[in-house]
């Protein structure tokens, strides 16, 4: 029976839940790396003298042989963003079921299979060096197969994360995890950069070596990590008791049962002002957001015309830029809360407005730069990043579980599906728009991106909350009905006992 008194808090570092963090946070590392890889690659993947590049714009420099000799293909614009879009298309495919296939498999097992999957496929992608006469359809085979994989992985967290974060750690653990996405992209297009200028088919180098990081991040994984506290080989009886006393028993139960989507409060859900709030900003936040992280090569390369070894630097100091932001908006959104500076309501819309706000603002800014003023557009590619990572540390990207702790997984995976055809469709706008690389043609992007954020913005201010919806905890009453249906974790024989009301952390 869990002590209904307040709980002796763990300290956070070092501890088990710290640590788990940090490997999620490789985890994402392994994916962004993998699914950006592609956008910088495919800079030194084309053959731009058939594309209408004059010389200035063609870089010569002398490329050293490793391996491979260089080899480039003749991919149009339009082939281009397929290509780049093509990751959603698999990415969609997986978050329903990954969601739910988390509360039966477990997070450990789901994420091992996915970026083992996605690593394997990665590696092969080098193949298309040997089978040019098939490599479109090779290449764009291989990313849809990377993007389902990865799309396991942020529904996957949430089901982890529903089982060790306390209310009131829940941004900054998350934000440390999603610290990863940027490392890893920042790693990626800076060495990619490199590779694509100084090294002959430096694009099969990029491949190979996002590849080898997830076999580098599977062992430590398989080692370490587990689903639940109880689970866990080394947790101490001080930080395990912790987690349960506040969270609830479901963290003890080792036993899973599959889930039955059909016993999900849909009327509630649809029907419910939070959930539509949170899903307007990520569905207008995606559409753009997905466009320009796999875009912004060619923006900084084409329009503006920089040197592609400078834009590996400046996106890697982008993406930096953007994990400071995710670490800032997750650790002070915290303490402001714990020191009652304000409720986790204002934290969440003040940080989320700057999510989307800002790269408002940059779109304006981008609309104005071609290739006279460099140093504005690498500013608003800084700040545009920057801004965005601020969703992830306390936005948009946590609120889910703020507002259904106990369907956070599910609830998210459905909602990130749909938001993901943004993506998609936002790549086959570009194909249809843009007929040459020239700043005119991106300014019609622009507009169009502009507008979505900021429909994205004033949606969460205007319905976005922080508060768990009544039938969506834990220990709810409709949850306790349907316990053993809609959350298996958690043990018939616990249907009685009194679990710390989750209300009284979230705005503490």
């Amino acid at each position: 029976m869990v002590d209904e008194t307040t709980p002796i808090r763990s300290r956070f570092i070092p501890s088990t839940r710290f640590f788990l963090a940090l490997l999620v946070c490789f985890a994402f590392v392994v994916q962004y790396a993998q699914r950006i890889n592609i956008s910088i690659a495919i800079i030194c993947m084309i053959n731009r003298k058939k594309f209408g590049f004059t010389n200035e714009q063609i870089e010569t420099v002398d490329r050293q042989t490793l391996f491979f000799e260089e080899k480039t293909f003749l991919w149009n614009e339009w082939n281009q963003q397929i290509i780049l879009g093509s990751y959603w298309a698999g990415y969609l495919l997986t978050l329903i079921p990954s969601g739910w296939l988390s509360i039966s498999l477990g997070a450990k097992l789901m994420c091992s299979i996915a970026i083992c999957i996605s690593s394997l496929a990665t590696f092969a992608l080098s193949s298309i060096y040997f089978l040019e006469n098939s490599s479109f359809l090779i290449i764009v085979s291989l990313r849809i197969l990377i993007g389902a994989a990865h799309g396991v992985l942020f529904p996957v967290t949430y089901t982890l994360w529903s089982q060790w974060a306390v209310p009131n750690e829940r941004g900054t653990l998350t934000s440390i995890g999603f610290c990863g996405t940027n490392l890893g992209t920042s790693f990626i297009v800076l060495v990619g950069g490199l590779l694509c200028r100084y090294v002959s088919s430096g694009w099969i180098h990029i491949f190979l070596l996002s590849g080898l990081l997830g076999f580098i991040w599977l062992p430590l994984w398989l080692w370490y990590a587990s689903d639940t506290p109880a689970q866990h080989r080394s947790i101490s009886n001080n930080e395990r008791e912790y987690i349960v006393s506040i969270i609830g028993k479901n963290t003890q139960n080792t036993h899973r049962r599959p889930v039955s989507l059909t016993a999900l409060p849909w009327n509630n859900i649809i029907r419910s002002k939070p959930i539509i709030g949170v899903f307007l900003t990520e569905f207008f936040n995606l559409f753009a957001l997905f466009f320009f992280l796999t875009n912004f090569g060619k923006i900084l390369t084409e329009v503006q015309q920089i040197p592609s070894q400078y834009t590996g630097y400046i996106l890697a100091c982008g993406y930096m830029c953007m994990l400071l932001g995710t670490l800032l908006a997750g650790i002070i959104a915290d303490n402001l809360v714990r020191k009652n500076c304000m409720t986790l309501v204002v934290a969440r819309k003040l940080f989320n407005s700057l999510a989307s706000f800002l790269p408002c603002l940059c779109m304006v800014l981008l609309y104005f730069c071609d290739e006279k003023r460099p140093l504005l557009g690498v500013i608003s590619v800084i700040l545009f990043l920057f801004g965005s990572g601020m969703a992830y540390g306390s936005g948009y990207i946590v609120n889910y579980s703020d507002i259904v702790p106990a369907y956070s997984g599910l609830i998210f995976g459905i909602a990130t599906t749909i938001s993901s055809f943004g993506g998609l469709i936002a790549n086959l706008i570009a194909g249809i728009v843009i007929k040459q690389p020239i700043l005119e043609e991106w300014r019609k992007l622009y507009i169009m991106f502009f507008f979505a954020y900021a429909i994205g913005g004033i949606s969460f201010l205007l319905l976005g909350s922080a508060t768990p919806e009544k039938w969506a905890t834990f220990s709810s009453e409709q949850s306790k009905q349907t316990i053993e249906e809609t959350i298996p974790m958690q043990e018939k024989l616990d249907r009685d006992e009194t679990i710390i009301d989750e209300h009284s952390y979230v705005n503490v």
